[in-house]
């Protein structure tokens, strides 16, 4: 006697598609599917969805197969109630972190990312990556010029506005970040 078709298509879901989608729903809770990156992030659902749900079922029919308690096939009890057991774990987390809520939680701050007050890092690092390697060109020309005998005054002047541009650029730096209250303030 065959199973149902509503009984195969619950089936294909929770071996498929439900577990996996609220194991992403409550790792990302504020991926929404509204809003400019609503299709990116739907079809991150999905996609996660499909991939991690097929994953867990492998992982726990390979783990059940060993242990004796796996008969391969898609009525098992053991695996449909592990695999829901894990899908309401998954659900419960999702909305403890805010998946479900009418408006999405803010997510953490990422490794690397801009915060407030840093946002012309890049752009300082930039300027003095540029100081020292002009820094470095003079004192090399310095070197250049005095070996073969000739003048080097315009150029260790230009040696000397570009270290205290870098200097000046430094100390600027340093004033904005105390100014922020990240670094404490000098003796």
């Amino acid at each position: 006697m065959g199973n149902s078709p509503l009984f195969e298509v619950g089936a294909l879901l929770l071996f498929f598609f439900v577990p996996g989608f609220l194991l992403v729903k409550a790792l990302w809770p504020e991926w929404r599917v509204r809003g400019p990156t609503g299709a990116e992030n739907l079809l991150k659902l999905l996609a996660g969805g499909v991939i991690l749900s097929t994953a867990l079922s492998l992982l726990i029919g390979f783990y059940l197969g060993n242990t004796g308690l796996f008969q391969a096939g898609p009525s098992d009890p053991i695996l449909e109630a592990t695999l829901a057991g894990l899908s309401a774990a998954f659900a419960i987390a999702g909305w403890f972190r805010g998946a479900y809520a009418r408006t999405p939680p803010t997510p953490a701050p990422i490794a690397g990312e801009v915060l407030p007050g840093e946002e012309d890092t890049l752009d300082y690092l930039a300027s003095l990556g540029e100081l020292g390697r002009e820094e470095r060109r003079l004192r090399h020309e310095v070197r250049v010029a005095r070996k073969a005998g000739q003048e080097t005054r315009p150029v260790e002047k230009q040696l000397d506005e570009t270290i205290a541009r870098r200097k000046g650029l430094e100390q600027e730096r340093e004033r904005l970040l105390r100014s922020h209250d990240s670094l404490p303030p000098e003796p």
